[in-house]
């Protein structure tokens, strides 16, 4: 399990690169106490939150498609190690993305016009990850359990009919 964890977390890094090259821009204004927008509400940070929460599903259903198909051992493992490399591999995109962002304290004079650093707005987010892959997990078992059982139906009701025939 433990390879299972840090192998879906080491993701995290190239999912952070990702979501700073591809988060839009948001302008600001260089003050005392830090930076601001200039604009009052900026679309540029629910933009940046929805590409993170969308790259992190994908990641999620493609990660878990592949340790359903690839894993062995216990479901319940699996699950957990699905969740806990989730919820590393949310973490360190973050880190990541925040990691190439610009500062927050820029070597520039008040009023300047500098980008607003990379910021995720709600830490909830972190947790689209780990939802989307043990929620991919519970779908495709009860997808699974309902064709086995339609299978068994349909082979007992041919039985049956087998029965009245003879």
């Amino acid at each position: 399990m433990v390879w299972l964890v840090l192998g879906i977390a080491c993701l995290g890094p190239v999912l952070g690169l990702l979501w700073w090259a591809i988060s839009p821009v948001v302008p600001g204004v260089v003050v005392q106490v830090g930076i601001y927008p200039r604009e009052t509400q900026p679309a540029g940070y629910i933009t940046t939150d929805a590409y993170f929460a969308i790259l992190t599903a994908v990641v999620g259903v493609v990660v878990a498609l592949l340790v359903r198909r690839r894993w062995t051992g216990s479901h319940g493992v699996a699950l957990a190690g699905l969740t806990l490399g989730g919820l590393g591999g949310s973490a360190l995109a973050v880190l990541t993305g925040y990691a190439f962002s610009a500062p927050s304290q820029p070597q520039v004079s008040a009023g300047s016009y500098v980008d607003v650093p990379l910021s995720l707005g709600a830490t909830g987010w972190l947790l689209i990850w780990p939802i989307f892959s043990v929620g991919y997990c519970f779908f495709a078992q009860l997808w699974t359990l309902e064709a086995e059982n339609s299978e068994e139906s349909s082979q007992s009701q041919i039985a049956q009919l087998d029965e009245i025939g003879n």
